[in-house]
């Protein structure tokens, strides 16, 4: 796969940096309009073709972050691959919006986190130092 997408030069960039793919089984790459993901894709099918390996159309999803609304159809195997606005990723999750909804969700987390330790900060037996470095650990 590393093979199929050496050639590609997308125009993603983060911080000036151009970013053409990430090297996860589960992301295929990043490009900057449809018909760098449509060229992409059909790089990535027909190098999987060629290991006897299918892209699952089923599976993969493809999402914009754009304000113009996508038009063009983006398939795999003559399949239309479903557009998505967010989905969870190794925890996070990533909108077309930005990450308002990521901060939001780690707040909910810290605060769920430090809920369930209230035996621990009424508990008298344990020091103050104690439990400041215990919230330290939780937020930080």
């Amino acid at each position: 796969m590393t093979d199929a997408l050496e050639d590609h030069r997308g125009t993603v960039s983060i911080g000036g940096r151009p970013i053409t793919n990430l090297r996860f089984a589960d992301i295929d790459g990043l490009a900057g309009n449809e018909c760098e993901l449509a060229s992409l894709m059909e790089q990535l099918d027909k190098a999987s073709s060629n290991f006897g390996m299918e892209i699952s159309a089923e599976k993969t999803k493809i999402m914009a972050n754009s304000k113009e609304p996508s038009k063009k159809e983006i398939k795999v195997n003559g399949q239309i691959l479903k557009r998505v606005t967010k989905f969870k990723y190794l925890g996070s999750i990533i909108t077309d919006e930005g990450s308002k909804p990521e901060i939001l969700s780690r707040i909910a987390q810290t605060t769920a986190a430090v809920t369930k330790l209230k035996p621990i900060w009424n508990n008298k037996n344990i020091s103050i130092s104690s439990k400041i470095r215990l919230l330290r650990s939780l937020v930080m």
